[in-house]
């Protein structure tokens, strides 16, 4: 435990560097939906279109499909950091944009506490996971600029990956399959409940 507190400490720039894109973003995406609800409604078809076919299954094969598509998604924000931090970063823009356009159409369709419902249980554990993957994207990104500069040998570089991963595994990826669990059976009972 020691060492995953001393690799979080080291990182904490590039979380904070994430969640700020994360909020920027998340900002931008309720501003265009407020001012273009065209947005909104376009998104809302394309994402039901993507991934309708995951709210159709049962508890636990939804579960399954979310956990899938975290865990994909937030490792390859993490390992393809190495391409100097793009991937992350517009990993993590966009999907602070889809939530903000989201967010803004369902406080106007259903409220805010609706929105609290749908996001919050499961948002809670989730949303600082796929941060903290972009971050190490990030903190991976800095270590390949230093590593063309010379500034990094080609071993210190396997190490820094070495670390990402194994703090990915052992840290990240049991919380997204009970954020995914979370998603799965209690956040539609927080909706149920609110709609009832």
């Amino acid at each position: 435990m020691g060492k995953d507190l001393d690799y979080i400490n080291s990182s904490k720039k590039y979380f904070l560097a994430s969640a700020g894109i994360f909020i920027v973003s998340f900002v931008i995406g309720l501003l265009i939906s407020a001012k273009n609800p065209d947005a909104s409604e376009n998104l809302l078809g394309l994402l039901k279109e993507t991934f309708g076919s995951i709210t159709s299954l049962e508890p636990f094969g939804r579960m399954l499909e979310i956990f899938k598509n975290n865990v994909r998604g937030s490792f390859m924000a993490l390992i393809f950091g190495l391409g100097f931090g793009i991937v992350p970063f517009l990993f993590v823009a966009i999907n602070g944009i889809v939530l903000g356009i989201l967010v803004e159409f369902f406080l106007k369709k259903q409220g805010f506490f609706f929105v609290i419902a749908a996001i919050l249980p499961h948002g809670i554990i989730e949303l600082p996971m796929v941060i903290i993957s972009v971050g190490i994207g990030f903190r991976l990104g800095h270590a390949a600029y230093f590593s063309t500069r010379h500034q990094k040998t080609m071993p210190e570089l396997l190490n820094e990956i070495k670390q990402g991963v194994i703090f990915y595994i052992k840290i990240i990826v049991p919380l997204l399959l009970l954020a995914a669990l979370v998603e799965s059976y209690v956040t539609p009972l927080f909706i149920q409940g609110f709609i009832e």
